[in-house]
């Protein structure tokens, strides 16, 4: 376990700390982030709409179509907020104007959007379905814009015009080469190949990476990555769901078109998954150390559990993660990361089998347990099985606790005994 400490702290952590704070995932990352309220909002009115209890589902039968409205608001916008959000975080990391960055790379996503005969633009891909595309426009429209800007090639308004009018004008030249790039790159494929980027990206990019990041492996290999990134003190599900958020939140609309036709949910592996069900109590499952730490031996343990209970009932797990610590303990790490996977392969094992009903409803990641098992699923049993998976968790951080615990508790004796020594 040394040599894997080691091995973290030199080899690692680096290479975590540079992915963690390179600009274009950090962008990517912040900017979907923007998009959550709206799909929590949209996820209220869908819970409304098909409340998990079956009296009022069937009372609230009526007025589906009505209350469905703003989730088509909400959801089929993320791809338009996204691109903005992205390109806006981008720009501003490069010291570029963040409005005019996002405003460049939202008119570049309207422009490869294709419109239905009718005129009007499909809102089948201004959902999360065209989050790539979104991506690839935001961050292309940013370096395009930082190249030209670099270069000074840029029209310069005199001292006394108003910042604004000055800003506006600066974006003139970058805005007009984006504009150009992206109309002729639609030209290009609609003329030669009768398709849109859309469909380029969606059968290149989205359509492999969401049978990799749907399916059994890929959930847990990401599972796992996410608490190796915490062990080495690195925030996981940032770095992870900076890649992996795209396809979660487009699986995660599968489900819910599929709650609205009256289907069964196609997907287990969505941003819930991740987000709710592997991370009762934040990442590595720490509600259940926290509770531990209430039976604690040692003082320090025993005051640090009632301090940091209350935050990890509602997933905030940096308390415990860094007061215990978790990050670089060689004992801990090994609960931490296996609490998570082996609930992981639980639940899915469970829904698979339709023993406990799929998530589709995006609730706020700060929803207590087991709340949130039963509203990301709008199944009872959702309930009871996040229950489960909490008492199994405790179950296994339960031995590495007693060690550690029992360490600690050693320390605070030789402490009282020599007050010369100092704790470690």
């Amino acid at each position: 376990m040394n040599t894997f400490i080691s091995y973290l702290e030199n080899y690692f952590m680096p290479i975590a700390a540079k992915m963690a704070n390179q600009r274009h995932l950090k962008a990517i990352r912040d900017g979907i982030i923007t998009t959550m309220p709206l799909m929590i909002i949209g996820s209220v009115f869908m819970i409304i709409a098909f409340p998990p209890v079956p009296i009022l589902a069937e009372f609230m039968e009526p007025y589906v179509s009505d209350l469905v409205i703003p989730t088509h608001a909400t959801f089929e916008l993320m791809s338009i907020v996204a691109v903005f959000a992205i390109a806006y975080n981008l720009g501003k990391s490069y010291n570029l104007d963040g409005l005019t960055s996002g405003v460049l790379a939202l008119a570049s996503f309207i422009l490869v959007t294709p419109r239905t005969e009718e005129g009007d633009f499909p809102t089948a891909i201004m959902d999360s379905n065209g989050l790539f595309v979104a991506i690839i426009l935001a961050i292309f429209s940013v370096e395009i814009y930082r190249l030209i800007v670099k270069r000074n090639l840029v029209i310069r308004m005199p001292e006394g015009v108003p910042e604004a009018v000055g800003t506006a004008f600066t974006a003139l030249i970058p805005g007009f080469t984006i504009i150009f790039l992206t109309w002729v790159l639609r030209l290009f494929l609609d003329k030669t190949f009768d398709i849109s980027l859309h469909d380029v990206i969606t059968e290149l990019v989205q359509a492999p990476l969401s049978q990799i990041g749907g399916s059994f492996l890929g959930g847990l290999v990401s599972i796992i990555l996410i608490q190796i990134f915490w062990s080495a003190g690195i925030h996981g599900i940032s770095v992870v769901a900076s890649v992996m958020a795209p396809i979660w939140y487009a699986l995660t609309e599968e489900n819910v078109a599929a709650i609205q036709a009256g289907e069964p949910l196609p997907n287990i592996m969505t941003q819930q998954m991740s987000a709710i069900w592997t991370a009762v109590g934040g990442s590595g499952m720490v509600l259940a150390l926290a509770i531990l730490l209430l039976f604690s031996k040692s003082e320090r343990y025993k005051n640090l559990g009632r301090i940091t209970i209350w935050p990890s009932i509602f997933n905030i797990s940096e308390p415990v993660m860094f007061g215990v610590p978790i990050v670089m303990d060689p004992i801990l790490i090994i609960p931490f990361i296996l609490a998570p996977v082996i609930t992981y392969v639980l639940t899915y094992g469970a829904m698979a089998l339709n023993v406990v009903g799929r998530p589709w409803a995006v609730i706020p990641w700060t929803t207590p347990p087991p709340f949130s098992g039963w509203l990301t699923t709008g199944d009872w049993r959702g309930a009871v099985l996040m229950t489960i998976n909490l008492l199994i968790s405790i179950a296994i951080y339960y031995p590495f606790f007693k060690v550690v615990d029992d360490r600690e508790l050693k320390v605070e004796k030789e402490s009282q005994e020599n007050p010369e020594v100092e704790k470690t």
